[in-house]
């Protein structure tokens, strides 16, 4: 019954023998990272588009390679037809850093900032492998200290007085 229901949502015409699957024709690219931290309602936000579909992503982010954490990034606008997708965490801050929780809250206050180094990644589908990553802010070859695998040399071009909003 599921297959059937899902069978109906999918254009017809996709389906024709000797076509090409529309989904998942490419690995996700990153095309936008915005992030913005806002001291009054005591929050980051972290937004992440992709060309195609992704799965899932992460955003991390600290000062140092054993001072650092991850959040996990869930899709929130994934395109139909598997062109497009949009990732997006939003956290509290926590006065005291031992009531962070991973996913949705944060030691780092928005002072912290300009001591910050990010970075993203996002996944393929399947979210078995990292596909693309963009790396910003304090010292953004951060992440290559940690573990090789999270070697991302794609740097963000940040202006100094534009901090806050990405690509």
């Amino acid at each position: 019954m599921m297959f059937l229901l899902l069978a109906a949502c999918i254009d017809s015409a996709s389906l024709e023998p000797g076509d090409p699957h529309p989904y998942h024709e490419a690995p996700p690219s990153i095309s936008d990272v915005a992030w913005s931290c806002e001291p009054e309602e005591g929050s980051w936000s972290f937004t992440v588009k992709t060309e195609n579909w992704t799965g899932g992503g992460w955003v991390w982010f600290g000062v140092s390679p054993s001072n650092v954490e991850g959040h996990r990034l869930r899709s929130v606008d994934a395109a139909a037809d598997g062109n497009s997708d949009k990732l997006k965490l939003e956290l509290d801050i926590e006065e005291d850093w031992r009531d962070a929780s991973r996913n949705s809250s944060t030691r780092w206050l928005c002072s912290d900032e300009p001591r910050l180094s990010f970075m993203v990644t996002v996944y393929d589908p399947s979210g078995s492998g990292v596909e693309d990553c963009r790396t910003w802010g304090h010292q953004p070859t951060l992440w290559n200290d940690i573990d090789a695998a999270y070697d991302c040399d794609v740097i963000l071009d940040v202006p100094e007085e534009d901090t806050g909003a990405g690509e």
